[in-house]
């Protein structure tokens, strides 16, 4: 997507993760939080789904569950801000290119999960799932915790 026509080409889904001690340390000082988001692998998507398989992006459904347990679930019809607005502030203070992904949100339901737990992502329109939104990754641990110190 280019400046100029400001229109997505197609649609991913998303699970953002979030480094919690990071930004709760980052908050603490004052300190922007972004960094919290931008370990390798937090940002898992899914395959790309064509524009034509979401005609409107505000009437879609998105679930993400952790194990058995549903953790958000709501409709994207209740987006703060529609994509053409979003889309025109970023392009106010960044170019878009072709392929750059934005996230828009998330449904309530933020919580924290641990190692083993398998999330499982999935968007629906007119109730039914669109295969190519599906996500599924088993949560990992690494050696040692997430850290940023500043130099």
């Amino acid at each position: 997507m280019a400046n100029g026509s400001l229109s997505p080409t197609g649609y991913l889904l998303g699970i953002d993760m979030t480094a919690r001690n990071v930004q709760d340390e980052a908050k603490k000082k004052g300190l922007p939080w972004s960094i919290a988001k931008g370990f390798d692998t937090f940002l898992p998507v899914s395959q790309e789904i064509a524009k034509s398989r979401i005609p409107n992006p505000h009437d879609a459904f998105l679930r993400l569950s952790v194990g058995s347990e549903v953790r958000q679930a709501d409709s994207t019809g209740l987006m703060l801000y529609r994509i053409p607005r979003l889309l025109g502030e970023i392009s106010r203070v960044m170019t878009l290119e072709k392929g750059d992904v934005v996230l828009t949100g998330t449904p309530k339901g933020v919580g924290e999960v641990k190692s083993g737990d398998v999330m499982r992502a999935s968007i629906e329109v007119d109730g039914k799932e669109i295969k190519e939104g599906r996500i599924e990754v088993e949560v990992k641990d690494r050696e040692g915790r997430y850290l940023y110190a500043e130099t």
